[in-house]
């Protein structure tokens, strides 16, 4: 979500009469877009503004959920010029040009305001192969370890005529792959953009936006992400199968495998549950894959529950899964609970769960050998005439080849696999 509202505001201040410099050297203009969710983001963006700031810099910029949580603090570092949250980007325009024409020294803009925020953007500029599409932000989950409700905001869904308006410039102007992103994507309930006759206005789902852009031409590649195990539907499951453009995979967090766990996260669903949507998936959708998220070390978690998690990765089997060590986040409720876990505890404890996570990855990777995959190429490796991409399951494929391959679709004749990449040759 980051990448695409950075992009963006890169548009805002384009249609504005900005350029973009060829260095940061060459800027007088240092925008930096933060994230909270991990400790010390405060810490790290200010060594940040530290090391790129220099004599042609004019005006630093912070924005995102750093400065949603630091509120005035933020300007304890003294060049920061303007602070705005992840609703209110849409002003930065003229707020940079009141800070220039020294009409003011410092802002501070965190107002949420996602409606605003998205009619004010122009269209998209400098359109890649790949993009990401913002159809939902917010979450009224409330985890307990999570910052994302006090930042973000409460859920806002665009409305699906925006959404559609959006992928259809993308697809008109070269993308051929779209990723429709959300804190909480399976929880969308846009305003509809039509109606039957005699009908009162309504909302669609996910599964009917889905639906709607599948159907677009040009698209050769769609997902969404990030979902909710709660929010999942039979429905959606079922799209899956009956949509070759919608890809076979998809990240559900589970964060935990033990029940008590699970509820002191109020993460709203038990392990169980969890596993009877993966099994139902699989039966709906055979050539369905996972990943995930973990948190490890969570306040009280003892080793018998840490080990509850172990036991699910084991039989969920995920292609590709992300693994953190529990991060105390200041205002949540997790933060206040007793019990917290040494630093230690918790790296042993992870470097136990990657291990496992790691295995399945690996199996994954071994499974592809002797099979031809669909492969979208992004960049170039770093060995010459080297090219990575990846298939619909997300994990890494490189070649060799003479001619530039990115941004192209390519069927791959999987031959070698590594932990984390595949090797194999084009099929002409």
């Amino acid at each position: 979500m980051n990448v695409y509202d950075a992009r963006r505001m890169a548009d805002l201040l384009i249609n504005n009469g900005y350029e973009k410099a060829n260095d940061v050297s060459e800027a007088d203009i240092l925008i930096f877009y933060t994230c909270n969710i991990r400790e010390r983001a405060a810490q790290k963006l200010f060594s940040n503004i530290g090391i790129l700031k220099n004599k042609n810099t004019k005006v630093i910029a912070v924005g995102g959920c750093v400065s949603q949580t630091e509120k005035e603090n933020i300007f304890r570092h003294k060049d920061i010029n303007i602070s705005f949250g992840a609703q209110a980007y849409h002003r930065l325009p003229e707020h940079i040009g009141e800070i220039l024409s020294g009409v003011k020294n410092r802002i501070l803009d965190i107002e949420f305001d996602q409606t605003q925020k998205f009619n004010h953007l122009p269209e998209r500029q400098n359109v890649s192969f790949s993009e990401f599409v913002t159809i939902q932000e917010g979450c009224d989950n409330f985890c307990t370890y999570c910052v994302v409700p006090y930042t973000r905001g409460r859920e806002y869904s665009r409305s699906a005529s925006d959404v559609i308006n959006e992928v259809k410039s993308l697809l008109a102007n070269g993308t051929k792959e779209i990723t429709l992103i959300g804190q909480n994507v399976n929880s969308y309930h846009g305003e509809a953009p039509y109606i039957s006759i005699g009908q009162p206005k309504g909302t669609w789902r996910l599964e009917r936006l889905i639906r709607e852009i599948a159907e677009l031409d040009g698209l050769k590649r769609l997902r969404y992400t990030t979902s909710h195990p709660k929010d999942f539907t039979t429905e959606l499951m079922q799209i899956h199968a009956e949509t070759p453009v919608l890809v076979p995979f998809a990240h559900i967090p589970v964060q935990s495998g033990n029940d008590r766990i699970l509820k002191a996260m109020n993460r709203g669903h038990t392990a169980q549950e969890y596993l009877d949507k993966i099994i139902k998936f699989r039966n709906i959708c055979p050539n369905i894959q996972f990943s995930s998220d973990f948190i490890v070390g969570f306040p009280t978690e003892t080793e018998e529950e840490f080990e509850d998690t172990v036991k699910l990765a084991e039989q969920v089997n995920y292609t590709i899964s992300f693994s953190f060590k529990y991060s105390r986040r200041k205002n949540t409720p997790a933060d206040k609970m007793p019990g917290q876990i040494p630093e230690t505890i918790k790296a042993k404890r992870l470097a136990i769960l990657q291990k496992t996570l790691i295995n399945s990855q690996i199996y994954h990777n071994n499974a592809l050998i002797g099979k031809t995959q669909e492969v979208l190429f992004e960049r170039r490796g770093r060995k010459p005439n080297q090219y990575i991409g990846k298939n619909v399951y997300l994990q890494s494929v490189i070649v060799e080849s003479q001619n530039n391959l990115i941004g192209e679709f390519r069927k791959v004749y999987i031959e070698k696999a590594g932990e984390n990449s595949v090797m194999g040759k084009i099929v002409k």
